[in-house]
């Protein structure tokens, strides 16, 4: 048997970009050209590779045996083939052209077939549009199998303009730097020791500093050292400029065999893109594993900036194969649903629920931003985690509630990319990015509480933008038309801000006769339509009482435009019938202070989308039993404030008890004796005996505010119960 050897290359790192595609570039060449067995894995942020090259034969196989992929760009100005052509790349390609090696057979005969189909076309300079349209169709048709497999890389062709992968700018080239030429001109000095465009007498690289670039490059080991060149987007921190080095300014240095690695690592990319392009996504999304730019988490860029894609390059711990990692880059898409991902959220979200191919561990995240000056720099963005345990399948679950957003999301997208479009969108759209992003990562329900606080965030500040109304041609955002009960079940963490949020958001409409009374909470805290399949803005909606302010004021608005509705329409209970209910003990700490106010209403306005809640109050199974700390003023009050008439097995037969909304008046002026007089009264009026004439609560405004706003949330029956125990005397029975 062969002896198999694992090497660590530790000059091969998840980052930079360039260090990543490199170790791609040496696995692929090594499986290809020398060792089909060969396997690669990650390990600990570096690279390994098991086959029948040591450290030794590794470096020695690309010193002298390596064949290069003939990568060209004759569609690009730039690339060397035309008279325009600055005079570095075209000596580029002479010099590929004039070196009679085997190993680069392949690469002269591509330049030839390239400069005889550039001459049948007559194309002399540098290509217009319809020209580089021209070319690209001709390289595929007329390059070997070999070029072929690097131009899949760069684009694939439509029956519109050809499509270029971000991975690789626009065409192999970025502005004024041409990929290809800068890989001939590092080629030939790492293969030969020459320098481009020197004459092979003046060799200047001996085999000893050839060795010692590979050293570096590959296992990472030795002090050979850097020459000038430019690295391009692929390495951020060698770029050079300002504070690089020491000194004011500093030079971009590269090692020739890092660039050279790099691009036979790209050509891994190559695949099956085309047969994609019908799929109902943007057309980045159609190369592996790159997708549109989110600014989810990295805290990298502004929406007033420009990126070009983001690019997720997955890591694996187990060993592959060459063709195993084909398969995975040739299929690497991920799913949300039916539909293809788009952006890096999106990505996130389909990590999480299983939605990519299989194997991989975790992926480096690269965001293509603009930053020097006009130049596009791969900027690492993060490292994603992908579990494969029970905790993860939870997490997928949780994460198909994310579904109901998708349509809304997409139009504040399509909105956020016009060129007058507000500041606020933008702010608000990366928001829920980043918390759907963490929530993808930490799939905590506090995580998904977050979603749904930056989401009405979100839609507080639609409701009071022009986007509103739309632009000049109609368009606008419209509100977010319902969530599913699901994000109840999946974002309760058992907190007393969960638990009241939800009950105050669960207070549906009230029709009687089939005829709509007074809507759902939502439309008191969103200038909403509810009353249709699809929720629409609505003008002129006096319901709506919700601002900015101080949230024990806002609580109090609605309670009391809520009761001012029920007795425009003839009610005799207030109209606070809801599908959840609080817990007494949440109110106790409501009442003590002890209660984050802000969450609550931050999470009460997402909550109230929920259009369809379970039917019926929730019977609570606790049993009936007064706290004793349980102010008397309230279960008092609340008892005027009951959505159906009071029903008690100790307490005889139905009651009904007309709402009384002139306390809280008096509530918010501070006058809780006074308030707490109303309300017993009311008591008495319906045949109720109240225990004491005292209310338990000094006048006061902190009080008095806080009392009247926590009336708002909704109890259930035993509760009700609870109440009447502390409130009024239980009817004496009669002995038969």
């Amino acid at each position: 048997m062969t002896m198999r050897y694992e090497v660590e290359l530790q000059g091969c790192a998840p980052e930079p970009l360039m260090a990543y595609l490199k170790a791609l570039g040496i696995f692929r060449l090594v499986s290809e050209q020398k060792d089909p067995s060969a396997r690669a894995w990650w390990r600990n942020d570096c690279f390994y590779l098991s086959s029948e090259l040591d450290r030794d034969g590794l470096v020695g196989f690309f010193l002298h045996e390596y064949r290069p992929t003939p990568i060209v760009s004759p569609w690009n100005g730039g690339g060397g083939f035309f008279a325009t052509s600055s005079s570095k790349s075209k000596e580029a390609v002479r010099s590929i052209s004039a070196l009679e090696s085997d190993r680069l057979k392949d690469y002269r005969q591509t330049i030839e077939a390239v400069q005889g189909l550039l001459s049948d076309a007559g194309i002399k300079a540098k290509p217009s549009k319809a020209e580089k349209a021209l070319i690209l169709a001709k390289c595929r048709s007329q390059l070997s199998d070999l070029a072929v497999l690097w131009l899949d890389a760069v684009y694939t062709l439509s029956a519109e303009d050809p499509k270029f992968m971000p991975l690789l700018g626009t065409g192999a080239n970025d502005g004024n730097m041409d990929f290809t030429c800068n890989f001939m001109t590092n080629l030939v000095p790492a293969l030969t020791g020459v320098d481009v465009g020197k004459s092979p007498s003046k060799r200047v690289c001996p085999d000893a500093r050839r060795a010692g670039w590979l050293d570096i490059s590959v296992l990472g080991e030795g002090d050979g050292q850097l020459v000038k060149g430019s690295v391009g987007q692929f390495n951020p921190g060698g770029i050079g400029g300002p504070n690089a080095t020491v000194g004011f300014d500093g030079s971009s240095l590269l090692n020739p065999w890092d660039f050279v690695l790099m691009m036979e690592g790209t050509v891994l990319f190559a695949g099956a893109a085309a047969r994609r392009l019908s799929a109902p996504s943007s057309s980045r999304a159609v190369f592996p594993f790159t997708v549109a730019s989110s600014m989810a988490v990295s805290g990298a860029f502004d929406y007033g900036e420009s990126s070009r894609a983001e690019f997720w390059a997955p890591l694996w711990e187990q060993p592959a194969i060459l063709p195993e990692l084909e398969q995975l880059m040739c299929e690497g898409r991920a799913q949300l649903g039916r539909r293809q991902v788009s952006n890096g959220t999106d990505f996130a979200r389909a990590v999480v629920g299983l939605g990519t191919e299989r194997g991989v561990d975790q992926f480096q995240r690269y965001g293509f931003l603009e930053r020097y000056g006009r130049t596009y720099l791969a900027t690492p963005l993060g490292r994603f985690q992908v579990r494969h345990d029970q905790k993860d399948r939870e997490i997928a679950r949780r994460a198909n509630v994310l579904f109901d957003l998708n349509v809304w999301m997409d139009s504040l997208r399509r909105n956020v990319s016009g060129r007058n479009a507000p500041a606020g969108l933008g702010v608000a759209l990366s928001q829920i990015e980043g918390a759907i992003f963490e929530f993808c990562r930490q799939g905590r329900e506090e995580d998904l509480q977050n979603v749904l606080i930056v989401v009405g965030k979100a839609e507080r500040w639609l409701s009071t933008s022009g986007l509103r109304k739309g632009n000049d041609k109609g368009r606008g955002v419209s509100p977010l038309n319902s969530l599913s009960w699901d994000w109840i079940r999946f974002a309760d963490d058992k907190s007393p801000e969960f638990e009241l949020a939800r009950a105050m958001a669960s207070i549906h409409h009230l029709k009687k006769d089939d005829k709509l009374k007074v809507g759902p909470i939502r439309e008191n805290m969103d200038p909403v339509d509810t009353d249709r399949r699809t929720t629409t803005w609505k003008e002129d909606n006096t319901s709506f009482v919700w601002t900015a302010g101080d949230p024990l004021d806002n609580m109090l608005a609605v309670l009391e435009r809520r009761c001012l509705e029920g007795r425009m329409q003839d009610l005799g209970n207030a109209p606070l019938a809801s599908a959840y209910s609080a817990r007494l003990i949440d109110i106790i700490e409501f009442l003590n202070g002890d209660i984050d106010l802000q969450r609550i209403a931050n999470l009460a306005l997402p909550l109230s989308f929920i259009r369809y809640w379970p039917r019926g109050d929730q019977e609570s199974v606790r049993p009936i039993s007064a706290p004793l700390e349980l102010p008397v003023a309230y279960a008092v009050m609340k008892m005027t404030l009951l959505p159906k008439e009071f029903e008690c097995q100790d307490f005889g037969e139905k009651r009904a008890i007309p709402m009384e909304p002139r306390m809280l008046s008096m509530l918010k002026a501070g006058r809780v004796k006074e308030a707490f007089g109303v309300a017993w009264r009311r008591l008495r009026a319906s045949g109720l005996q109240p225990l004491s004439k005292e209310p338990g609560m000094p006048d006061g405004l902190a009080n008095g505010r806080r009392l009247a706003a926590v009336l708002l949330f909704p109890l259930d029956k035993s509760a009700h119960c609870s109440l009447a125990e502390r409130a009024v005397r239980k009817p004496q029975r009669t002995e038969s």
